[in-house]
Parts: C-alpha cells; sequence; structure tokens
C-alpha cells in the first residue's frame, strides 16, 4: 500500500476551552499544562494537569480514492482514543501506547472529509510516570486498489542461518505475488509465487545461502520486496528489513546465532526530555546512539511498547530489545489506569499489536508481559500470566517471554498486604503516584535509602518469595527479576537449565551484578534503572541539597524528572556512564566524577536510584579554595589523584572506584592515572577548567534537514569559557529565537526542579549547559537561530532545509 504522511494541519482544542490551535503531528499536549502541586497527577506525571483533547483533521478525497482501500495507522494516542469520521465513531482504542489501524474503505466521500481524534486523559490519576496527552507519535494513510498487501503484511521468520520463511497477508483475486530478497540493492534470490491461498498461514521457505547474520555487534539488514502482480502489471507493493538472527536461552544462558550474549542493559520510559512523548524518529534514533556510544547493547522498553522509529533505529544500529507490553494487569495501581475491565477487553488486541509491529525486528530478542504485577503473587494473576505467555507464543514461536518480577511486592500481594489495589474502603489507591521530592532530608534518611536496596533483594530470596518464584520459573520461559540479586545463584544453583535476567537493578549495583552475569551460565544480563533519566515519578533518584543551618531546599520548586538515570534528559553522560563501560571491560582509561562545588557548604540528599550527584566536570568559576569529593572510576588496582600537578595520593579501588575527600578545588586541571598490581602506569585521564569571560557555545548535531516537518536539529547550548570548556557553576537565562523554515520544538535543560515548561524559549542552562530541538518546516529554505542571554554576546547559527 502507499504510505502517506498524515501528519500535517490537524488542529486541537482542549474540551471545555474556546481556543483552537494548529498543530502538526506528532503533539503533546500535556507539556503545554501548567504544572501545580495541587494536580491530581502528582509526582508521578511531574504536575502536569490532564485532560480531554479533541483533534481534527479536514482534506479532500478525489473519485478514485473514495473507491480505494484507505487505512489510518495511529501509532499511539494516549489515551482512550475515540476516532470518529464525518461526525460518525468508527473505532476506539483505551490503551495509550499501542499502534492501532482504522480501516477508512466505503466510508469516505467524494470532496472533504474530517476525521476527529478524541484523546481523553482527564482522569487522573493514571501513570506512575509522565504519560503525555494527545497524538503524539506520528499517523499515515495508507491507500491501494482493491488488491493489496496488509499494514504489516509481511512476516519474516528466520528458521536457521541460511533459511527464511515468509508469510504475506494480502487482498487479492487472480493474482501472483513476486518476492525478492536484497542485500542493500543487491538482488539475492528471487521468485514467484501462483498460489496465494495459504501464504498468510503456512508460508514459503526461501534460502539465503551464504547469509550474513545480524547482531548488536554487526546489525546486518536485508530487505525483502512483495510485489502482487497480474498480467504483468504490479497491483501494489511493499517492503520490509529483517535480519538472519537466530535465538537461543536455556543452561548457557542467552545466544544469537549460537554465540553467548550478555545484555548490557537500560531501561528507558517513553518520553524524549524536553519534547515530552513526542515520537519523533530523530529523537528515538539519537537516544539509541547515545546509548550505544555509553555502552549499552540491550534497552527494556519500560513499561509499555516502544515506538517504530525506535526499532528501525535498534536494527540499523545494532541494539537488543526487550519490548514490554503493560504496567498493569487485573489490579489497579492508579484508581483510572488500564487496569481491569479494560486490561480483561483490551489485552490480547494489544498484545497482539506489539507482536506484530515487533515481528520483523532483528532488535527484538525477549517479549515482556508486564512489570511488577503484584497479582503474580496470587492464583488469579499465575493463571492470567499462563494464558498470556500461551498467547505470546502461538503469535511467535522465535522469541521469549519474560516479565519484570518484583518478588517481594507479589509475596506482599500473596499475603494481603499489597500496595497497590484498593483500601478497606474499597477505594482504589493512590500508590502509583508518588515521588519523593517531599521525602525528609538527613544522615539517618541517606541512609534508609542506601539499605533499602539490600532490604529489597534480600526479601526476593525470604521462603515467602521463593514459593512465588517456583511458580515464575514454571510459567516464565525467561524469569526477569527486579531488585533480586540474592536470587541469581540460588536459581542458577535450583534451575542450571533455565535462563533468568535482572529486568530491573540499581545503578549503584552494576559492579556486584556484573560479576554474578559473568560467573553464572545462566545469566544473561543486568537492566539498570535508568540508562536514561525521564519525565515524571519525580525525584525518586534526584539528589537534594539543604541549607546545614537553616535546613531549607538549596532548589525549591516542583521536581520535573525521575532523576536515576545515568544519561540526562538532555542525552549528558554522567559520570557513571564510564564507570559502567569500565565494568563492562569497554574502557581503560580512568573516569572522573567530582561532586558539584556549588553545594559544597550544603547537605547532600541521597536516594537509593542515585547515590552520587558527581559532575565529569574541573571547572567551577567562583568555587576556589572549597572543598569536595572526587572519585575515580577505574578497573585498576590502584589510582592516584593529581591537582594542577601535585599529588593527593594513591588509593586502592574497591568495586572499580577509589573516592578522594575534601579535595580542594583550584583553576587549572585534575588528574587520575591508574596503575598495575606491579606499579606499571595503565592509563590516565584529565578534567580542565575553563578559562576566560563566559560565551555562549552553539553545537548544532547536524547542519540540514529535510521538509518533511518531521526531521530535527539537536541544538546543544553551553555557557563555556574562551578555551571551549563549559562553566559548570556559571547558570543564567537563555532565550532561544527561530526564524525561517522551522520552529522551536522544545528547549530546556536536565534541571530537576526547572521553573519554565519546555515550551518556553528562555530558560536558565544546568550546570552551564541546555538544549534546543529545532523542527523543520514543509518549505524548503533556512532556519535561523539565535541565542542570546543578559551580558553575553548573542549566537547564531543557520541550518538548511532542503
Amino acid at each position: 500500500m502507499r504510505k502517506i504522511d498524515f501528519n500535517r494541519d490537524w488542529t486541537v482544542q482542549k474540551e471545555g476551552q474556546e481556543r483552537v490551535e494548529h498543530v502538526n503531528l506528532p503533539h503533546d499536549a500535556m507539556l503545554y499544562e501548567k504544572r501545580a502541586k495541587e494536580n491530581k497527577t502528582a509526582s508521578a506525571s511531574a504536575y502536569f494537569e490532564g485532560g480531554k483533547y479533541i483533534y481534527k483533521k479536514i482534506w479532500d478525497v478525489d473519485a478514485q480514492t473514495a473507491e480505494q482501500t484507505n487505512i489510518l495507522e495511529f501509532e499511539g494516542v494516549y489515551q482512550n482514543a475515540r476516532i470518529s469520521l464525518n461526525g460518525k465513531q468508527i473505532a476506539e482504542r483505551p490503551y495509550g501506547y499501542t499502534n492501532f489501524y482504522v480501516d477508512l474503505t466505503d466510508l469516505l466521500t467524494v470532496g472533504q472529509n474530517e476525521i476527529q481524534v478524541i484523546a481523553d486523559n482527564a482522569d487522573v490519576p493514571n501513570s506512575r510516570w509522565y504519560s503525555g496527552s494527545g497524538i503524539y507519535r506520528p499517523v499515515s494513510l495508507y491507500t491501494a486498489g482493491s488488491s493489496y498487501i496488509k499494514p504489516e503484511g509481511i512476516k519474516v521468520q528466520v528458521l536457521d542461518q541460511e533459511c527464511i520463511c515468509l508469510r504475506l497477508a494480502c487482498v487479492a483475486e487472480n493474482a501472483q505475488a513476486k518476492i525478492t530478497i536484497l542485500d542493500q540493492n543487491a538482488v539475492v534470490t528471487d521468485m514467484v509465487v501462483e498460489d496465494l491461498t495459504h501464504l498468510e498461514t503456512e508460508g514459503i521457505t526461501i534460502m539465503i545461502p551464504n547469509a550474513k547474520p545480524w547482531s548488536a555487534e554487526d546489525p546486518h539488514l536485508y530487505r525483502v520486496r512483495a510485489e502482487l502482480v497480474q498480467d504483468g502489471s504490479v497491483l501494489d507493493c511493499d517492503e520490509s528489513h529483517f535480519g538472519m538472527r537466530t535465538l537461543a536461552w536455556g543452561k548457557e544462558g542467552f545466544l544469537v546465532n549460537g554465540k553467548e550474549v550478555l545484555f548490557r542493559g537500560a531501561c528507558i520510559h517513553h518520553d524524549n526530555g524536553v519534547l515530552g512523548a513526542c515520537g519523533f524518529a530523530d529523537a528515538e534514533t539519537r537516544r539509541v546512539r547515545i546509548l550505544k556510544e555509553a555502552g549499552f547493547n540491550a534497552i527494556r522498553s519500560a513499561h509499555n511498547p516502544i515506538s517504530k522509529a525506535m526499532l528501525d533505529a535498534c536494527d540499523v544500529m545494532g541494539m537488543y530489545v526487550m519490548d514490554e507490553t503493560f504496567d498493569m494487569w487485573l489490579i489497579h495501581k492508579n484508581p483510572y489506569d488500564y487496569a481491569g475491565d479494560k486490561f480483561k477487553e483490551w489485552w490480547k488486541a494489544d498484545t497482539e499489536a506489539m507482536i506484530s509491529k515487533d515481528y520483523n525486528h532483528p532488535s527484538v530478542v525477549m517479549y515482556s508481559i508486564g512489570n511488577e504485577i503484584t497479582e503474580l503473587g496470587m492464583e488469579d494473576g499465575q493463571k492470567q500470566a499462563k494464558v498470556m505467555v500461551d498467547f505470546c507464543h502461538e503469535k511467535d514461536k522465535t522469541r521469549p517471554v519474560t516479565a519484570g518480577i518484583n518478588l517481594m511486592l507479589a509475596m506482599m500481594a500473596g499475603g494481603k498486604k499489597s500496595i497497590y489495589g484498593t483500601d478497606d474502603k474499597g477505594q482504589v489507591k493512590d500508590s502509583g503516584t508518588g515521588g519523593m521530592d517531599a521525602m525528609p532530608t538527613s544522615d539517618f534518611f541517606n541512609l534508609l535509602m542506601n539499605k533499602m536496596g539490600k532490604l529489597m533483594t534480600k526479601a526476593a530470596s525470604s521462603k515467602k518469595a521463593n514459593a512465588v518464584a517456583v511458580k515464575m520459573r514454571e510459567i516464565f520461559d525467561i524469569p526477569g527479576y527486579n531488585y533480586a540479586t540474592s536470587r541469581y545463584e540460588k536459581d542458577a544453583r535450583d534451575c542450571p537449565n533455565q535462563a533468568t535476567t535482572g529486568s530491573e537493578t540499581l545503578p549503584q549495583s552494576l559492579y556486584e551484578n556484573w560479576q554474578l552475569v559473568k560467573k553464572l551460565p545462566t545469566m544473561t544480563g543486568d537492566f539498570m534503572w535508568t540508562g536514561w533519566d525521564y519525565l515524571g515519578e519525580s525525584g525518586i533518584g534526584t539528589v537534594r541539597y539543604v541549607d546545614k543551618k537553616t535546613k531549607e531546599n538549596i532548589d525549591p520548586g516542583l521536581i520535573m524528572t525521575g532523576g536515576p538515570g545515568i544519561i540526562d534528559i538532555c542525552g549528558k553522560m554522567r559520570p557513571e556512564v564510564g564507570w559502567g563501560k569500565i565494568i563492562w571491560g569497554l574502557q581503560d582509561v580512568p573516569t572522573i566524577g567530582v561532586d558539584p562545588l556549588t553545594h559544597a557548604d550544603h547537605f547532600q540528599s541521597l536516594s537509593m536510584w542515585r547515590t552520587t550527584d558527581a559532575v565529569e566536570s574541573w571547572s567551577w568559576e567562583g568555587c576556589e579554595g572549597k572543598h569536595t569529593l572526587a572519585t575515580v572510576y577505574s578497573d585498576a588496582p590502584v589510582v592516584e589523584l593529581l591537582v594542577n600537578g601535585q599529588s593527593l595520593g594513591k588509593k586502592k579501588t574497591k568495586q572499580d572506584m577509589a573516592k578522594f575527600k575534601k579535595v580542594t578545588y583550584q583553576e587549572g586541571q585534575i588528574e587520575a592515572v591508574a596503575y598495575d598490581a606491579s606499579g606499571k602506569e595503565t592509563g590516565r585521564s584529565k578534567l580542565v577548567s575553563a578559562s576566560g569571560k563566559t560565551k555562549i557555545s552553539l553545537r548544532p548535531e547536524c547542519q540540514s534537514l529535510r521538509a518533511n516537518g518531521q526531521d530535527l536539529c539537536f541544538l546543544n547550548i553551553d555557557l563555556v569559557g574562551e578555551n571551549g570548556i563549559t562553566k559548570s557553576s556559571v547558570d543564567q537565562v537563555l532565550k532561544v529565537e527561530v526564524t525561517g523554515a522551522g520552529c522551536l520544538q522544545g528547549y530546556g535543560s536536565a534541571r530537576p526542579n526547572i521553573a519554565d515548561d519546555f515550551v518556553s524559549d528562555q530558560h536558565k542552562t544546568f550546570l552551564g549547559k541546555s538544549l534546543a530541538v529545532i523542527r523543520a518546516g514543509y518549505e524548503t529554505g533556512c532556519i535561523h537561530v539565535k541565542v542570546s542571554g543578559e551580558g553575553l554576546e548573542p549566537v547564531e547559527t543557520d541550518i538548511s532545509v532542503s
């Protein structure tokens, strides 16, 4: 079918308001709402207000098109979508994360037609994180004649390293199917299928001699082209890429193409930082690129199906994916979430949609059917899990099924002490809305938070948890454990033929976890919470500061982000990234982390999800003479720290790190040197201070865009010295002005308690950094960007649009 971009020229109106805005999709209406502490979304959705939004698009249809097959695809509408055409409702979809299709065939009229989409996110709370609102992923219109290949109609199953089974879902009479396999643009093999009767159900076997395998390390892709042909004329044509990739799992762990793979995993949410929930292809591709640069080779789509654009990026760049369906099943985690009746009615359709979307993507190596589903500790939940696992196997026999199992929460639910569900009065608890931005700040609290992770994993190996774990091993192909390191050795011993995975773990536990991953044959890897920071669940990993005397918060205000990500919402890597790469054996030079000297005189409050606020910077103007903690990450047994050539001594490393306390800041440089057991230097790295007056630095990540209304340019905006080094202690408000053939789609920083919204053109930098995202329009030309700040020389740059 012909695929048409259907994202242009929509209007959106919030119910109860007169204002109508003209927008191009994707569009996140929640991002334009005002944040307030009294909003019922609370910290879970970063205090943004919910709402009901009416989207409309009018377009002209000629007589020929009206008679054709027309199908709309919505890749994501949050939530409770109701679709109407010319005033009549024709479809609905409650779940906010599923891509779905709406058949318009025989419903269009010649002339003007109006499509209306109601995205109803008014009943809150309904999410444990920032959901966004509206049509936040792309919309496409598929058109064809009476004979056509259905959307997602090509299905490729890899049978072995040189053989595939191809199935084709099509509508055709008296037609043939021509199938062509291509390696880039070279034809590998082709054939003509005369009888299409069983092509969708049984398929055909195709040999690909000397096929090049796909893996995250070498992501080689093939393409299959399917054409419906009648009397020499092509009636319809479609293509899909695929990879020659086989999977196996069991006593040898997880095998890709017969070789063991250890997942260096990142849990990630669906939002794109300053873009909110908007799922632009360029944003998803950027995230995959940065995650791969950070050493990750796998991502878990927590806790909803991943976008098509991100799957494409994972296929092309090489990234394994655990795609996940739901965060709730039978028991509500919030009063208005998807659990209960909606889940019972729609789970099959939503699960099938995810599997169909994922089927040809070699990057998808595992399905997860839920996250921290507490009813897994109860008989009803276990029965539901078995039904869902069997359903997944029915739709796809090639991939294992798992879930993010929190044994402590499941055990509590089994004992009728669940933190979710209903209270004594029958009211659904608001347990899913809690963040940590209002938690106490004290030495005792820090101690408690540091012990919580150990308490959770200890509970996971208790006798009651063991009983639940036995059931999980019976139900799931690969049990996934959230915060249950204590189980790894026990399960490897008790079930030596079954693979397991660490589906969610604390970043601070990476060293300990990875030793077990390497040691135990059945352990497949570790997915940290989180690889990339996200909006909502405000403050669970945010490091906060208070005045030591007054005990008042140094940075008051509503926290926007969760805080646990080792990459911030703008894509900036924190020093923990270096630690991870060292643990994984991907980096042989030290990484230096320095606690912010701007908070040298403040009390620091940590979290179990984030035990350091270190910055990879020795550029703290105005902080001369102040003391800080410097952490050196290295796999060497001994490291030395020097400031401006003066040694601060050598220290033995523990868990690939060494801490140097009360390091005095002096402008210049800080250097770490690593030594082996014999005292021989094995590597060194340094951080240099900014010097000279402050100026604005612009670093666009591209120089040109296509005039398609979808391309993005990410513009890094820093406050730097004359030597180009960022000034981490110098923050001020900057204004971004965009004119010409594009617009400012989002602007902000990783500041946890950011005062302005991301649709504003003015923001205060954080640690000297901010990020603007420029969106191309539909006309060719030039985008002109000007950035200014009080007392600073304005800086300008141009981006071409063609």
